[in-house]
């Protein structure tokens, strides 16, 4: 794989790694972990020897290179140094237009407490790391891959690509369906054709629960409900015409993140604010005592920087509204790695102009992206948290 000089000059031992070279005087990361006795590497296993970079596509326009569990090995010490450096600085060296929200425009947890706070949120996972775990859109992203990088955290967990909703609250009925809202019969078949791809299909769930006893959690950030009420609408409606709603609500449980604080803001006046909870769609409701439910409550700083800033939600760019179910793929085409600019161009016509829609990866929402990951792989290892080896493409 040829390496560009960019990549070259942010990775600087990416060289020696590769290469049977003379080693620079400086030891790198990895070397430094092996000299630890409590370190356990697979004998042959070296640090940076299958580094990828953005699928072989960088753009030349970027500063900061992927950085995932394996580059962060991979890393001197005077290399972590000037990344250190490098997030301090991006909030004012940052491209703001190119920014999903110019008003949020910051790097989230540069401080000791909102890091604290986003492992503590993050090791709440470690609690279902025997049970198979469905990431329902991008909100739960970070904490789940930093509880995959933990020590004794947990395996893959499943991305399943789900925006938008059709539910909304309803003071007499709880949750109300908005039927000019809801995807189309065209729409919805192709989604499912992506849940049977993906192994995140009623099916597969039922099965998995009678071969194993573990149920699977669906997680997400969890605020009125409406999201997850409008997926489990998708797969209840799924699961009864296959003759498995019954054994489909004992194969599951939902696992919700959120901040009480924040609801507050919207219930002040009341004096007793409740969890929130998912409430069922229509062929569920039967069956809702056996879905066990439970949530999180987060820290209120820490839940603003990484979900209710916009830019940390987007910079994982998987939008995927019922709209864009007939148009892409999200598990064969990234619409944030497109490097094609006919095929983006194309993806905005298709979806009625809306660029937005397409979450066109901007330069410096990538530098955003990665020097995330590396600001919570940096904070982990400092607290003796990260695991030594682990595999981000499985």
């Amino acid at each position: 794989m040829q390496v560009s000089a960019i990549q070259q000059r942010h990775f600087t031992n990416y060289s020696n790694l590769q290469t049977s070279a003379p080693k620079a005087p400086e030891a790198t990361a990895a070397q430094e972990v092996v000299s630890q006795p409590s370190a356990k590497i697979p004998a042959g296993f070296r640090y940076g020897a299958n580094i990828h970079f953005g699928g072989g596509f960088f753009d030349p326009n970027r500063t900061v290179p992927d950085i995932e569990h394996e580059e962060y090995m991979a890393m001197s010490e005077n290399t972590k140094k000037r990344y250190r450096k490098i997030c301090a600085k991006f909030d004012k060296t940052m491209d703001k237009s190119e920014m999903f929200d110019a008003k949020t425009a910051y790097l989230p947890l540069g401080n000791k407490h909102t890091m604290d706070e986003f492992i503590k949120t993050s090791r709440l996972y470690l609690n279902y790391k025997d049970q198979p775990i469905v990431c329902l859109g991008r909100s739960p992203k970070w904490f789940l891959n930093a509880a995959q990088w933990m020590k004794d955290g947990i395996p893959p967990y499943k991305f399943v690509a789900f925006s938008k909703y059709w539910y909304r609250p309803d003071p007499i009925d709880g949750m109300r369906k908005i039927n000019s809202m809801t995807p189309t019969d065209k729409e919805i078949k192709a989604y499912r054709k992506y849940l049977d791809r993906i192994k995140a299909d009623p099916q597969t769930i039922v099965d998995n629960f009678k071969k194993t006893g573990k149920r699977t959690v669906i997680t997400d950030y969890i605020s009125t409900g409406k999201g997850v009420t409008s997926f489990l609408d998708v797969m209840s409606n799924y699961a009864d015409e296959k003759g498995i709603l019954e054994e489909f609500s004992k194969a599951i449980q939902i696992v919700g993140i959120g901040s009480m604080d924040y609801l507050e803001t919207f219930y002040h006046d009341d004096e007793d604010i409740s969890e929130p909870r998912v409430l069922m769609p229509e062929k569920l409701q039967k069956y809702r005592k056996n879905i066990k439910q439970e949530f999180y409550n987060m820290d209120y700083d820490m839940f603003g920087e990484m979900l209710l800033n916009q830019n940390t939600n987007e910079c994982r760019s998987t939008y995927y509204p019922h709209d864009a179910w007939t148009v892409y793929k999200p598990d064969k085409f990234k619409t944030g790695l497109i490097k094609d600019m006919k095929k983006v161009k194309q993806l905005v016509k298709d979806l009625n102009g809306n660029r937005k829609m397409v979450a066109s990866f901007t330069p410096a929402m990538g530098d955003f992206r990665n020097l995330l990951n590396f600001r919570i792989l940096d904070g982990l290892n400092e607290r003796n948290l990260l695991k030594i080896v682990h595999k981000t493409k499985i």
